[in-house]
């Protein structure tokens, strides 16, 4: 049977929405930012932290948005100009729900085959992509096309799968207690992984207690089928074996017992990792452009999710081994000012900053070792204590420059320290001290949190 996509007025009456326009089907690509919106595309005003996305209808029109979703006080100025441009809008109490609320219609009408959540402190996307990888030649696949893991972000990835999907792929994170289950209650998964529980978004977290907590609600109350889980994280997999439950669960890791056994991991050429694996009497061996054994664990992840879904391990060994790095998550740019740029600039915590460290300090380079470091954001109380060992952990490298308020408080006392150490107050900054400071020869990692916006340090690395 030929499924199709809501129309606008059906949409409407799922949100109790009132439609102004033209009737057209709900539009594949639907944004909360207007920067993003493409001809045809929709566009949601969601109310911010510091603005009110009802402020860009006229940037979203002009990118040629077909659909704006408001609230009726934020859409009044803007109808005029919405009609004129021959565009619709849904107007709704709560934009959010509302898209909610249209998206879970959707999930039902779909209905695809498999339900499958990535929940996790470190490695989440990287693990998305690579299930995605493994799973692509075998079944029809829609997941995120971003890191879209807030229950918004859920919601328009669930909207804009083709009505021919059979793998809904979903991504979510947390920062505090009940965002997940918030999240689970609306788009429930049949298949889910948790990659670790490690120390990130303690200000909201507290500590690992409440992390494992805030990962264990990707736990739906029904319908999940089986729980795939890090079996050497001693945390979580306290909390799982031995436990009655209604799903199944199978651990992947290097401790003897683990469903899917991770015989090894090294590097091979270009920094490639290659990664031996086991499960069910079988063993195979996984070549990987992903750069870290820490991917090890991610890799593992996927294979799992493909072989108890049935597909072959060599069609999903050979999809997992043409995934590339991800950019600012492990990318290595050989072209540019300095011999080799890793470029981890996307976020950080100090699970995912000591596996970075980890990878430069173990690499054979013809010059200097430096870091770019930015602060590890939501760290809480924990936050000076972390940030002075991740510093510890620099001290056999050439150079570190630090970014941030959350450095302030760590001291250079090693009397064996190699490094010198800069510390400056943003990610421009940095990007001009390198300028002066690099030579060819030199090795460059560039990790931070998010908020440091570290990519720009990396852009100003690549130009020749």
């Amino acid at each position: 049977m030929h499924r199709k996509r809501f129309g606008l007025s059906q949409s409407a009456a799922f949100c109790g929405g009132i439609v102004k326009g033209p009737e057209i089907p709900l539009p594949e690509n639907i944004w909360p930012d207007s920067r993003d919106v493409r001809e045809g595309d929709g566009f949601i005003a969601l109310p911010g932290e510091h603005t009110d996305g009802h402020r860009f209808v006229g940037a979203a029109l002009e990118n040629g948005a077909r659909l704006v979703i408001g609230t009726p006080e934020g859409i009044a100025p803007w109808e005029g100009r919405i009609l004129e441009k021959g565009a619709s809008c849904l107007v709704v109490k709560d934009a959010e729900i509302a898209l909610v609320r249209i998206a879970e219609e959707y999930l039902r009408k779909v209905s695809p085959k498999v339900r499958i959540a990535v929940t996790g402190s470190v490695g989440k996307t990287t693990t998305r992509e690579l299930i995605r990888s493994a799973l692509d030649p075998a079944f029809r696949v829609h997941s995120a096309k971003r890191s879209h893991n807030t229950r918004i972000g859920c919601a328009l990835t669930v909207l804009s799968m083709p009505p021919e999907s059979d793998v809904l792929l979903l991504e979510m994170g947390t920062n505090h207690p009940g965002e997940i289950s918030g999240i689970v209650e609306h788009f429930p998964p049949t298949l889910a992984v948790i990659t670790g529980v490690a120390p990130v978004h303690l200000e909201g977290l507290r500590d690992l207690d409440g992390v494992l907590s805030a990962k264990l609600e990707i736990i739906p109350r029904e319908g999940l089928n089986l729980l795939i889980y890090n079996a050497d994280d001693p945390k979580l997999s306290h909390a799982l074996e031995g436990t009655q439950r209604a799903f199944r669960i199978a651990g992947v890791g290097f401790r003897k017992g683990s469903a899917l056994l991770l015989t090894g991991a090294e590097a091979v050429q270009e920094g490639n990792l290659r990664v031996g694996l086991s499960y069910g009497g079988q063993t195979w061996v996984c070549q990987s452009l992903l750069k870290g054994a820490h991917h090890a664990y991610n890799i593992g992840f996927a294979v799992m999710v493909g072989v108890s879904l049935g597909v072959s391990p060599e069609v999903l060994l050979k999809g997992i081994s043409e995934m590339g790095p991800l950019r600012g998550r492990g990318r290595w740019i050989r072209d540019g000012r300095v011999h080799l740029i890793i470029d981890e600039s996307y976020n950080a915590n100090p699970s995912s900053v000591a596996a970075a460290l980890r990878v430069l300090q173990s690499l054979v380079v013809p010059g200097r070792r430096i870091v770019v470091l930015g602060g590890m954001r939501e760290l809480g109380e924990e936050s000076a204590k972390m940030h002075t060992e991740i510093f510890g952990m620099t001290d056999s490298l050439d150079g570190v420059i630090l970014i941030g308020e959350e450095w302030e408080r760590v001291t250079e006392t090693s009397t064996g320290r190699k490094a010198a150490v800069w510390r400056v107050r943003d990610s421009e900054e940095a990007a001009t001290l390198l300028e002066d400071l690099v030579k060819k020869d030199d090795t460059v990692l560039v990790k931070g949190s998010r908020s440091y916006g570290l990519e720009r340090v990396v852009e100003r690395l690549e130009m020749p």
